[in-house]
């Protein structure tokens, strides 16, 4: 019978194996821990940079506008009758008092004539009746009655002479005919709804409107510290405008009128300007692209818009230092300038701006910087 109490030799052999493979793992770890491998460094990262442009800029604001005539009239027949003549060709030019338009004249002439026969008469008798009286050959009354005939007789004629003026329709001012809408031969009726025979305008001076909503309102008033200021403005601050086959705003005019509250529908100021052309390149009708100046113009610095960002803190550009670390810089923001936006405040003219590689530049981050060029600005051309 075995004696349960010797030692198993396979057993023994177990332990043996398990006490070898401890040591070979503590071993391994104690190789491990003392070469621990170091983090690898991130090479630096490639951005491309630039200093802000300094360039002569103005604040402005642009609006769509609509030209319209200083002046226009409805000519129309102010007495019935037919139209005899027409003394202009469409779209003539005319003075002031030129013979427009003729309507037939022979009854008017002869309502002239029979009312100055009457006032003849009634003034005869008057002085008759005047005579009589001072002879005491006649009353007062009738006296009165002849001088109250007289006056009725040379109101009548007053008329009949107005009526007859009234056949002639002349320019009420220097100006541009529009074309005639009655030809000769047709009846005119007269009256509040009598028949419009033309339009004629005034185009020099010609007017542009246009409309600034509120925000726009808010903005042109900053300049404006008071009523007496703003009214200031008026007839001399300029305006400008071009048409849609324009390529600049060749047209220079002067802001002439500014409406004193908004429109509650709308929300909108109208503003009016004024612009001489002499030229008659300007016609009533026309779209113009209307360009406002805010300000006076200043030395601006300008850097690509693309390069500013933005967050809740505001809008920020990255600098490269002199430690070649990218830099968070705050901005505050002016007018756009095509590719190039204003900088208010923030930056200084010799600041290293990032303008290419920012998709992973974070602050302190290390840059291998490369100096680039900032496109120019576009800058609205101005009849100066």
């Amino acid at each position: 019978m075995m004696n349960t109490s010797m030692t198993n030799p396979r057993k023994k052999s177990n332990t043996y194996r398990a006490m070898s493979m401890s040591a070979l793992l503590g071993f391994a770890l104690m190789i491990t821990g003392c070469d621990k491998p170091k983090p690898i460094e991130r090479p630096p990262t490639k951005v491309t940079v630039a200093v802000p442009t300094k360039q002569k800029v103005s604040e402005y604001l642009t609006f769509d506008g609509t030209l319209a005539a200083s002046q226009e009239v409805n000519l129309v027949a102010r007495v019935p009758g037919y139209l005899d003549k027409i003394l202009f060709k469409d779209g003539d030019r005319v003075k002031k008092d030129d013979l427009l338009f003729v309507i037939e004249q022979d009854q008017y002439i002869q309502q002239v004539n029979l009312t100055k026969a009457i006032y003849t008469q009634a003034k005869i008798e008057y002085d008759r009746q005047t005579k009589l009286l001072k002879q005491r050959a006649t009353s007062q009354a009738a006296v009165d009655q002849a001088l109250s005939n007289l006056q009725q007789s040379k109101a009548n004629l007053a008329l009949a002479e107005i009526n007859l003026g009234y056949t002639e329709v002349r320019a009420p001012f220097d100006g541009l005919m529009g074309r005639h809408l009655i030809d000769v031969g047709n009846y005119l009726s007269a009256g509040p709804g009598g028949d419009k025979l033309a339009i004629i305008q005034i185009i020099e001076p010609i007017y542009v409107y246009f409309a600034l909503n509120e925000m726009e309102v808010l903005q042109f008033l900053k300049m404006t510290a008071n009523e007496a200021a703003r009214k200031q403005n008026v007839d001399k601050k300029t305006v400008y405008a071009k048409l849609q086959t324009d390529s600049t705003y060749k047209h220079r005019g002067l802001l002439d009128f500014s409406s004193n509250q908004l429109n509650t529908s709308t929300g909108a100021l109208q503003v009016r300007g004024a612009f001489d052309n002499t030229d008659i390149s300007l016609l009533p009708g026309l779209y113009v692209r209307v360009l406002l100046e805010i300000d006076e113009p200043k030395d601006g610095l300008l850097t690509l818009t693309s390069a500013v960002q933005s967050d809740q803190q505001g809008s920020y550009v990255f600098v490269v230092g002199a430690d070649k670390k990218a830099v968070r810089q705050n901005l505050k923001l002016g007018q756009s300038y095509g590719p190039l936006v204003d900088v208010l405040s923030g930056l200084k003219e010799t600041d290293q701006v990032v303008i290419n590689g920012l998709v992973t530049l974070s602050p302190g981050q290390t840059v291998d910087a490369t100096a680039g060029k900032l496109p120019a600005p576009v800058l609205p051309a101005l009849n100066q």
